[in-house]
């Protein structure tokens, strides 16, 4: 290590050539100023070449003579000050001005002493603080201070940042479950990171073990999958990206490898690079999850088949034109809701339509069972209200969990009477002409109380007129009133009618008819009198 040496009026120190240049001095005519700005442009082309972080910089007095501030007159390409200001943009900053931290830390009493005595300093560590939005942040330097033509020459490393680099590598690959490993072809020898251990359960202490370890390791219907890497990799190259599962203690985890190889000037492989990721835990939450989509799959296809048998398929009936549509709901895709349309004896037709409460395989089937019943009581001649007590008791005897709503029609073709009854179920509407009419006949809920009594009404329906039966989903949307619904179902229905010949207007109020609530599933039916009461649709 070379010792400090005055020249001409400055210092500079740490190494063995000497830069001798004309003293800064002042005077009248202003040669002075000159003289300063060829030193600084001098300073400045050599520490150009320099491939160090270092500045010269001039002190600033006060009118007593004390030392005030430093001013940065020249820098070196590679100088980085704690804000990324690089090389010249450096130039013309003031050190407490821009670091007051600087103030009173062993670095400003280095600069003051080594301006005096012209003795160069080393201070390592120096430990800058920088606040950031009242944040502080700690940077760790090694910085050396010569003196130099009546300023301070800094030069420094920092080593905090590569600090932080290694540390937030280390978390990365913590967060990441990845590693990484080099594994030398020539001479054998193999270098993992810290977290390439973890993965593998070893002991670093063990040290890492070679590529035709993995062979050992490898879940036996992996070990071609070892081969057919390290060949693909030699002949290759890569990068080349595989999966397979090892023994790690007693339970064989995933890991996926992307590596490739590095060749000398020949073209022969020397080095095998890769990179680790422990993926054991997404594959096993991949697994679940096809499992759970597999299920969900077979649910759906299993639910649209009881679906199919348990809604009947549409039936010709005398005197009238049908429509039916079923909406499941979205979260739910079996319900409870269901209509019946069925061809009597004697030119008659029931009419029905019923929600059972709940979704799932319990409510649909409750409705499979109110369905089958329906069908056999309306053959035995029942009215509608008859067949509405026989289904409460059918529910309070076999499900008294279960709550449901139905209206039920019976249509007689030579007179055009219907008879209906509800039990707790949304008005059926009548549409004549392009006005809707709601038919109104209260009953109470099916499963509420073990003895009900219901009663029905009827009306003489004219040729074209409309019977619209409906659950509460087509009109039930939450935080409205659902007579709100229905006034709005009633608009919609006013406004197509008169504008489709009648013949086409069943198929047009279905088309203007959709769910106002998806979470609930849908039933609507719709019929036309026909004008000729022999007509059959």
């Amino acid at each position: 290590m070379s010792v400090p040496r005055k020249v001409d009026g400055g210092f500079m120190g740490g190494g063995d050539r000497i830069l001798r240049l004309t003293p800064v001095n002042s005077s009248p005519d202003g040669s002075g100023e000159l003289a300063r700005e060829a030193v600084v442009s001098l300073l400045q082309a050599t520490l150009d070449a320099m491939p160090t972080q270092g500045v010269w910089q001039l002190p600033i007095r006060d009118p007593a003579g004390s030392v005030v501030d430093f001013e940065v007159l020249a820098a070196s390409p590679e100088a980085r000050d704690i804000k990324d200001r690089v090389g010249k943009e450096l130039v013309g900053l003031r050190m407490l001005e821009g670091y007051p931290s600087v103030a009173g830390s062993p670095l400003w009493e280095a600069c003051l002493r080594v301006l005096t005595t012209g003795e160069a300093e080393n201070v390592s560590p120096y430990v800058h603080r920088e606040d950031d939005d009242g944040v502080p942040y700690l940077s760790t330097y090694s910085v050396r201070v010569a003196a130099l033509q009546g300023g301070v020459f800094l030069s420094w490393v920092r080593h905090d940042r590569e600090e932080r680099l290694s540390t937030r590598l280390l978390h990365t690959e913590r967060l990441g479950h990845l590693g990484w490993g080099h594994w030398s072809l020539v001479t054998g020898e193999v270098e993992w990171s810290d977290q390439l251990y973890v993965i593998h359960g070893r002991d670093a202490a063990d040290g890492p073990f070679p590529l035709e370890h993995y062979r050992e390791i490898a879940h036996p219907d992996d070990v071609p999958v070892v081969d057919h890497a390290l060949s693909t990799l030699v002949e290759s190259g890569g990068p080349h990206e595989f999966e397979l599962r090892i023994r790690v203690g007693r339970e064989y985890r995933h890991i996926r490898t992307t590596a490739e190889v590095t060749r000398d000037a020949a073209g022969r492989p020397v080095e095998i690079h890769g990179v680790v990721q422990d993926v054991t835990d997404w594959r096993r939450t991949a697994d679940e999850l096809a499992e759970v989509s597999q299920r969900l799959e077979e649910e759906s296809q299993l639910t649209a088949r009881l679906q199919s048998i348990i809604l009947p398929v549409q039936d010709a009936v005398p005197g009238l034109q049908l429509g039916v549509r079923y909406f499941p709901a979205e979260t739910a895709p079996l319900g409870g809701d269901w209509y019946q349309a069925i061809h009597l004896d004697n030119e008659e037709a029931l009419l029905a339509v019923g929600d059972v409460a709940g979704h799932g395989l319990a409510a649909a089937s409750a409705m499979a069972k109110l369905r089958h019943a329906i069908t056999g009581l309306a053959f035995a001649d029942h009215d509608p209200a008859q067949i509405l007590v026989a289904l409460n008791r059918l529910l309070r005897r076999m499900r008294p969990d279960v709550l449901a709503t139905a209206v039920l029609a019976r249509y007689r073709v030579e007179d055009r009477t219907l008879t209906w009854t509800h039990a707790g179920h949304p008005p059926m509407l009548l549409v004549r002409g392009d006005k809707v009419h709601r038919l109104l006949h209260p009953g109470v809920l099916l499963g509420v109380f073990e003895s009900v009594t219901y009663t029905c009404a009827q009306v003489r329906l004219e040729p074209d007129d409309l019977l619209l039966m409906f659950t509460d989903g087509l009109i039930e949307r939450p935080g409205r009133d659902l007579f709100e619904g229905l006034d709005i179902l009633s608009a919609a229905i006013s406004e197509v009618v008169p504008k489709v010949p009648p013949d086409e207007r069943v198929a047009a109020v279905m088309g203007v008819l959709a769910p106002s609530n998806t979470g609930d599933d849908t039933c609507i039916l719709v019929a036309r009198i026909m004008p000729n009461a022999l007509e059959v649709s």
